[in-house]
């Protein structure tokens, strides 16, 4: 998703709820993090937004731009909008939300997670496409190591899961050896 595309969703959200604000949970919340976004931060033609002010729009928002709308198939890319309760972060996450808001984005704001927030939110959910974001963040050197174990420390998940997700964490920052 391009930055357009997903100044559009957001406008698009605010038409639809009569919203003027959204959390941004996802890998689109990158728009509200660094200037200049890498390439291989964009791929995903999605965005995960959340009605900070009416909850209770989630099904709304699905029904009239989620994977199976009429606005997926016109624009090519949709709003998947659940709680963010169903992501795993750092205690105090929503004190850390970044505010995005352009000319483009019609007055909405989206309110998008803090950078290692957003990135122990991927390392939890442990899907390989979540792995290759963390990757391009640890490559463009856009997180840096000891905040992301200060905020891994501070997540409430069982110490074992925490271990495992320390590990993988650590294996994603050794660099590569190339094969000869």
């Amino acid at each position: 998703m391009r930055k357009k595309e997903f100044e559009h969703l957001l406008r698009a959200a605010g038409g639809v709820v009569r919203d003027q604000h959204f959390i941004v949970f996802g890998s689109q919340a990158i728009w509200g993090l660094v200037p200049k976004v890498p390439k291989e931060l964009t791929m995903s033609i999605e965005a995960d937004i959340y009605p900070r002010m009416h909850p209770e729009a989630v099904r709304l928002i699905e029904d009239t731009m989620g994977r199976r709308t009429r606005f997926f198939r016109t624009y090519g890319y949709y709003a998947d909008s659940v709680s963010p309760e169903l992501a795993t972060f750092p205690n105090e996450w929503e004190k850390r939300l970044v505010p995005f808001r352009t000319k483009n984005t019609g007055g909405v704001t989206g309110w998008c997670v803090e950078i290692h927030d957003l990135t122990i939110s991927k390392l939890a959910a442990g899907r390989d496409k979540d792995l290759a974001y963390i990757r391009a963040l640890l490559k463009h050197k856009l997180v840096k190591r000891a905040i992301l174990e200060q905020r891994l420390a501070d997540t409430e998940i069982p110490p074992k899961h925490r271990a495992e997700l320390l590990e993988t964490l650590h294996g994603l920052m050794r660099p590569k050896t190339k094969r000869k």
